[in-house]
């Protein structure tokens, strides 16, 4: 994307974690807005399964089977002022619709699974969004991407704003996700969580992507060192 990223190239594999590790500024969550259809780019090649694609709109994506879980969950990812349920099927509510329009008792049903399958912490699936804490949020988020019938998971600082508890919990999930076959990006802006949690660990610096570590052979100094020295 003229001005913003450059000479990016990766690949993320089923039942991968695949960290993007960076600076503030290094250009992670835009070059995933314009994958994920939120942003246009300028030119370069996107494949899924072998199949070229390119996503006009978040829809196209979810369509294709592809999530994103933005940094800003509250003003990205949630309407706070709305029921958890509704929230939960606020991308896949075609599952719920028919003639007689939106079956709500499904809804519920599937926001119900969802909350036990994550452990959420919610007195009802009528629950309004903002009486959550911030790790529930999240959870509702992950719910929703969960609805959807995706093969790969875009995970934008999933941890941010979440206590210790929450935390340990969020990184349960998405290794569960990853044992599940879920192909999974994973940016983050902690070294310890992206050394901990990833596979392999992509370096990003100025919009750009000239090396892909793999995890359990480097450290978070080492990372840290090669970002800096990248941002010369």
């Amino acid at each position: 994307r003229q001005g913003v990223f450059k000479d990016v190239s990766f690949e993320v594999h089923q039942g991968e974690v695949l960290g993007f590790a960076g600076l503030v500024g290094a250009g992670r969550t835009e070059l995933f807005e314009s994958i994920y259809g939120i942003e246009p780019f300028d030119s370069g090649k996107i494949y899924l399964n072998g199949k070229e694609v390119r996503f006009g709109h978040p829809e196209e994506a979810i369509r294709a089977g592809v999530g994103y879980l933005p940094e800003d969950r509250q003003r990205h990812g949630l309407v706070l002022s709305w029921e958890i349920f509704k929230n939960v099927t606020l991308s896949t509510l075609g599952k719920y619709t028919s003639l007689k329009g939106i079956d709500s008792r499904k809804e519920k049903e599937a926001a119900r699974k969802s909350s036990e399958e994550l452990s959420t912490k919610i007195q009802s699936v009528y629950d309004t969004v903002d009486s959550l804490s911030g790790g529930n949020q999240q959870k509702v988020v992950v719910s929703k991407l969960l609805d959807a019938d995706l093969k790969v998971l875009i995970l934008d600082e999933p941890t941010k704003g979440v206590d210790v508890g929450a935390k340990a919990q969020i990184y349960e999930i998405i290794m569960d996700l990853a044992e599940k076959g879920y192909a999974i990006v994973l940016i983050s802006s902690e070294m310890p969580e992206v050394v901990s949690m990833s596979d392999r660990i992509a370096i990003m610096a100025n919009g750009r992507l000239p090396k892909i570590v793999d995890a359990g052979s480097t450290t978070q100094e080492e990372i840290l060192e090669i970002a800096l020295n990248l941002n010369k």
